[in-house]
């Protein structure tokens, strides 16, 4: 347990925990060639993770609805109209898509960092990283696809019970572990999570947590400054002042896992939530804030009241 008040990063860590992973690439080429390979490594694997998470949640939405509903269900969320706009709206080449899960990607840019080549290998590192956005944003979009077609179809009540679904399948299964994990390394990787999301993010430190500042995230947030909830995608709006919206709708289709996955379902298992995260209202792409606590279980109950009406 951390001692109330105690500080655990230097104002340097937090900087660096804060700057984009283009500079934490730069900062490992002046170090060594093995540190920016592993730097390197860190960072397409943050990127793979995310995208990889993307495709799981939906094949396990799938699931979900063939058990309810079978084929018929199946077929009505198997549209892919808006996977196709979205490739059009980001740009999508057909390199990113041959591209996309061959790994010998990094491993030449580790070559030419080996080879003490860092401008060269700074202009693949930025090419791979536009294609690796291009990628997140369509697969991001996919998901909210998905999700929107299954509350059309059914209504909020079910689109609550496949998110549970897929969390419970895949990423609610690491919160044992990361709660049980000393505060300093939480924060660590919840950074980096968020880089591998391509957010914007600051990194700031109290007495009691870590509170990571995105502006904007890299999901709903950059959804919303895209368009994608209006012509362009027409992903669905929860209007519902439902337990989805915390009670006060609307919300992007996206947003609405953060009340399932992040608070209904771990306050049930933990009694508070795992992480207190509080997203823009209504449809604005504002900041949002991820605040870890240094001791999860002491989570005070006035950093989630917000929520009391979402269980």
């Amino acid at each position: 347990m951390v001692d109330s008040g105690e500080r655990l990063l230097s104002p340097e860590e937090l900087a660096k925990l804060s700057q984009p992973p283009r500079a934490d690439l730069v900062d490992a080429l002046a170090e060594s060639p093995e540190a920016a390979v592993e730097t390197l490594r860190r960072i397409d694997r943050a990127y793979r993770n995310f995208i990889d998470g993307f495709g799981a949640w939906i094949a396990q939405t799938q699931r979900f609805v063939d058990e309810r509903y079978g084929a018929d269900g199946l077929a009505m969320i198997g549209s892919a109209d808006d996977a196709y706009r979205s490739a059009l709206l980001h740009g999508l080449t057909d390199e990113d898509v041959s591209g996309r899960h061959q790994p010998d990607r990094a491993d030449a840019i580790a070559g030419l960092i080996e080879a003490g080549d860092h401008e060269a290998a700074l202009a693949a590192f930025h090419a791979l990283e536009a294609s690796y956005r291009r990628i997140h944003d369509v697969e991001r979009d996919r998901v909210a696809s998905v999700l929107s077609q299954v509350y059309r179809a059914w209504g909020p009540d079910v689109l609550e019970a496949s998110i549970r679904f897929a969390g419970e399948q895949t990423l609610l299964g690491w919160m044992p572990h990361d709660v049980a994990r000393p505060a300093e390394v939480r924060v660590r990787q919840w950074a980096g999570m968020q880089k591998g999301n391509f957010a914007d993010i600051t990194v700031g430190e109290t007495d009691d947590a870590f509170v990571i500042t995105l502006h904007p995230c890299g999901t709903c947030g950059r959804q919303v400054s895209d368009g994608c909830y209006g012509e362009t995608l027409d992903l669905a709006v929860v209007a519902e002042d439902h337990p989805l919206t915390f009670g006060n709708g609307p919300a992007p289709i996206y947003r609405t896992h953060v009340s399932v996955m992040h608070f209904i379902v771990p306050m049930e298992q933990t009694g508070v939530p795992w992480p207190v995260i509080q997203c823009p209202k209504g449809m604005d792409a504002e900041p949002c804030r991820i605040t870890l606590y240094k001791d999860p279980a002491a989570t005070p109950p006035e950093a989630y009241a917000f929520a009391a009406g979402s269980g």
